[in-house]
């Protein structure tokens, strides 16, 4: 199966869960706030391993809901899916690769992330947060 990335917007309660990844990571959004994601594993399908991923990086379970929309990394390695998503509680907890995790308000979620993350999100991710 393809190696891809997937990304959840996950909402609880008109919030949104962004996670500022490890200043000391060697990603591509090291210290930044960003939407969580998981790169699948094997077999594993996009919603499991969205629900593995936010187990291990915020300690929530998550119900995976409508896939939003794809784009590709920069350098077309792997394609990035994102999936609208919902919390059954607001209890969360940091995770390893996370400096900090936190609920922000869906009308704040553009101008809170930074425009280096947004400019790898597909259109209807962005028409997604204008509605």
């Amino acid at each position: 199966m393809e190696k891809r990335a997937v990304v959840a917007i996950v909402n609880f309660n008109g919030k949104i869960l962004v996670g500022k990844k490890r200043s000391d990571s060697p990603k591509v959004f090291a210290g930044l706030w960003h939407l969580p994601g998981e790169t699948t594993q094997g077999e594993e399908t996009d919603e499991e391993a969205i629900r593995r991923g936010l187990l291990e990086e915020a300690g929530i379970d998550v119900q995976v809901g409508k896939y939003i929309g794809e784009h590709f990394t920069p350098t077309h390695e792997r394609a990035v899916r994102f999936y609208e998503c919902f919390a059954d509680s607001d209890t969360i907890r940091c995770g390893s690769d996370l400096e900090d995790i936190q609920w922000i308000p869906r009308s704040e979620v553009v101008s809170f992330l930074d425009e280096k993350i947004l400019s790898f999100w597909p259109r209807e991710v962005l028409d997604y947060f204008s509605k």
